[in-house]
């Protein structure tokens, strides 16, 4: 009974962090606060009563529409409140309990992380707030965990992890002549480094290559989804974010498996 009621806390607490991760999602790229003001209508500006705002239930109670002016309420809301609550619950039922660290991590990156992806794949940009809070974030859980020689190690795999796409940047406008790399996904490695630290920094640089390359250029191909300036789009935000969680829950097992081949 005790294992079943935190996990429907972890459920619960999810879909509430889903619902804060909509508002991530649908005011930053639009440059408006994620506070002031409140829940409200985009179509018509009314509030939202707090029980037209709980997270899953209310679209349902409410048909999926507005209740002031009958406005279509998009199916994203319900489905990321939905993601996030399933996430949660398999942070609780997956995750060793003793590692308290990592399950904080992942609570609070999650739902970055994913409003950071669907962002980058629906607008092609990296919100800085978002790109500051993970390498905030970062140099928080790495004082947490080794002090201030902890922070130093975490701002050195920070300058990394934007050197090495730096580079990577310059050679692929050199090659193929055009953009590689955005400067968000530039910024967005070196936040991470802080997170994974040197040697993840790399491994994520690479996990996140080769998500590209496996989901990337297939979508690419089949979608024919252009970029505003006409070139084929491949966000690579969502790869960047879905290396650096493998890398956070198996990062040292792949590392160790690799370095034991050799």
């Amino acid at each position: 009974m005790h294992d079943a009621l935190i996990a429907i806390i972890f459920f619960l607490l999810g879909a509430a962090v889903g619902s804060f991760t909509n508002v991530l999602i649908w005011r930053l790229p639009r440059g408006e606060s994620i506070l002031f003001p409140g829940s409200h209508c985009p179509k018509c500006g009314a509030k939202i009563k707090f029980y037209d705002n709980i997270p899953i239930v209310s679209y349902i109670v409410l048909g999926g529409r507005c209740r002031n002016c009958g406005e279509r309420i998009s199916p994203r809301y319900p489905i990321v409140e939905a993601f996030m609550a399933v996430s949660y619950l398999l942070i609780y039922l997956l995750t060793d309990p003793a590692n308290i660290l990592l399950i904080i991590q992942l609570a609070v990156l999650l739902p970055v992380f994913f409003a950071l992806s669907w962002i980058d794949f629906e607008h092609y940009v990296i919100p800085d707030e978002l790109t500051l809070s993970i390498a905030v974030a970062g140099i928080v859980f790495a004082g947490i965990s080794g002090g201030f020689k902890g922070v130093g190690f975490a701002i050195i795999a920070g300058g990394v992890g934007a050197i090495l796409f730096l580079v990577i940047s310059a050679v692929g406008k050199k090659v193929f002549r055009k953009q590689a790399l955005g400067e968000g996904d530039i910024l967005l490695i070196g936040a991470v480094g802080t997170l994974v630290g040197v040697k993840g920094v790399f491994l994520v640089i690479f996990l996140s290559a080769l998500l590209g390359a496996i989901f990337g250029i297939p979508f690419v191909l089949i979608s024919r989804r252009k970029k505003p300036n006409g070139d084929s789009a491949i966000p690579f935000g969502p790869f960047i974010c879905a290396a650096t969680l493998i890398t956070l829950i198996w990062g040292d097992k792949i590392i160790n498996w690799y370095l034991g081949l050799f």
